[in-house]
C-alpha cells in the first residue's frame, strides 16, 4: 500500500512539473515581443487599394485581405475568400474569384460587391459562372469593366465588356486603336465611359466605353495602372527599367517617380489614396510592396518575398 501510495504522489509530481512546463511555454509565448507585420504571410498578391477613409492599405490575397496601418500589417477576421480582379470603390470593394472553404457562395464568385470591408459579400451578376481576373470599377460611378476569358450566359464571345448597371446589360467594348497584348485596366473614378487599358505597346485611353481609343503613351509595357483624381493616371511599366509615370489625359503630359532603390520584381498593382493622392503603393510579381507618403520622394518597404514587416526595419 505504501509503494502505491508513493508511486500516486510521484505520478502527481510528475503531473505537476508538466502543467507547470506547459504554463511556462504559453507565457514565454505571449511575453516574446511580436515583431508586427513581420510575422504576417502573403502566399501571393491579387489586388492592392487603399481604404474608403484613407487610413489603411488593403491587400487581396489568396486566402483572404491583408490590412497595413500604423506601420504593421493584419490579418481581419473576414471570410478567406480568394479575391480577383479585386477594385476598389467608395464604399468598399468589387471582385471576382473563389469562396472560402466552407462557404455557401457559388465557385467561381462571377462579381460580387462588399460594403463592410469583407465581412459580407453580395452577389453582382455571373455567379457560378465566371473568375474575372480582369475586372475595374469606377470608384464612385461604380460602372464594372472586364475581360471574359471566355464565352458565358451573358457575353457571347471572349473580349472585353462593361455595364453601368450593375450588370443587368453588358455591352462590348471595341477597343478600336488599341495595340498590343492587354495587361491592365483602369475605370476612372467619377467620368462615366472613360476607361484606361494598358499593353505591351502603351497606355491608352476611351471617352466613350472602349468603342475607340486614344494613345497616350507609348514606348513603355504598361502592367498596372491607376486613376488619381479626375485628370491624372499612374501607371506601373517594366520594359527596361521599372518606372512608375503619372500622366496627366488631359495634355498628355507625363512625369517619372523616383523609384525606390533595389526594387524587385515587375510591377503587378498600382494603389492611390483617394484622401491623399501623394500617398501611393505598389506591388511587384516577387511580392515586394513598397510605399511612398511624399509621391516617392523616399520609399518605405512593407512587404519583402512575401513577408510583411514593420516601416523602416531592413
Amino acid at each position: 500500500m505504501a509503494k502505491k501510495k508513493k508511486q500516486n504522489k510521484e505520478q502527481k509530481f510528475g503531473l505537476g512539473w508538466l502543467f507547470l512546463v506547459v504554463m511556462g511555454f504559453f507565457i514565454i509565448l505571449i511575453l516574446i515581443p511580436n515583431n508586427g507585420g513581420n510575422k504576417i504571410k502573403f502566399p501571393d498578391l491579387h489586388g492592392l487599394s487603399y481604404s474608403g477613409d484613407g487610413q489603411k492599405l488593403v491587400a487581396a490575397v489568396h486566402d483572404g485581405l491583408r490590412e497595413y496601418s500604423n506601420g504593421t500589417w493584419s490579418v481581419p477576421d473576414v471570410p478567406k475568400n480568394d479575391y480577383m480582379g479585386y477594385s476598389p470603390v467608395k464604399n468598399g470593394f468589387y471582385s471576382s474569384g473563389h469562396p472560402a472553404p466552407g462557404s455557401n457562395l457559388e465557385n467561381p464568385l462571377g462579381i460580387v460587391k462588399s460594403k463592410d470591408n469583407g465581412e459580407t459579400v453580395e452577389i453582382v451578376d455571373l455567379d457560378g459562372e465566371v473568375d474575372f481576373h480582369a475586372l475595374s470599377v469606377g470608384y464612385e460611378t461604380e460602372e464594372i469593366y472586364v475581360f471574359a476569358p471566355e464565352p458565358n450566359s451573358k457575353m457571347k464571345e471572349q473580349g472585353f465588356y462593361y455595364t453601368y448597371d450593375q450588370g443587368e446589360t453588358w455591352n462590348v467594348m471595341n477597343m478600336q486603336g488599341v495595340s498590343g497584348s492587354p495587361l491592365a485596366i483602369a475605370a476612372h473614378p467619377s467620368k462615366k465611359g472613360v476607361v484606361a487599358i494598358g499593353t505591351d505597346k502603351g497606355l491608352y485611353l476611351s471617352e466613350n466605353y472602349g468603342e475607340t481609343f486614344e494613345q497616350i503613351l507609348s514606348d513603355y509595357s504598361v502592367s498596372a495602372a491607376v486613376f488619381a483624381g479626375d485628370d491624372r493616371v499612374i501607371v506601373g511599366t517594366n520594359k527596361g527599367d521599372k518606372e512608375i509615370i503619372g500622366i496627366n489625359i488631359q495634355n498628355k503630359k507625363s512625369s517619372n517617380y523616383t523609384m525606390p532603390k533595389n526594387a524587385d520584381g515587375n510591377i503587378s498593382y498600382i494603389a492611390v489614396n483617394h484622401k491623399n493622392n501623394e500617398e501611393l503603393s505598389f506591388a511587384t510579381d516577387q511580392l515586394n510592396v513598397y510605399t511612398t507618403k511624399d509621391e516617392g520622394k523616399t520609399w518605405d518597404t512593407i512587404v519583402e518575398e512575401g513577408a510583411g514587416k514593420e516601416v523602416g526595419k531592413e
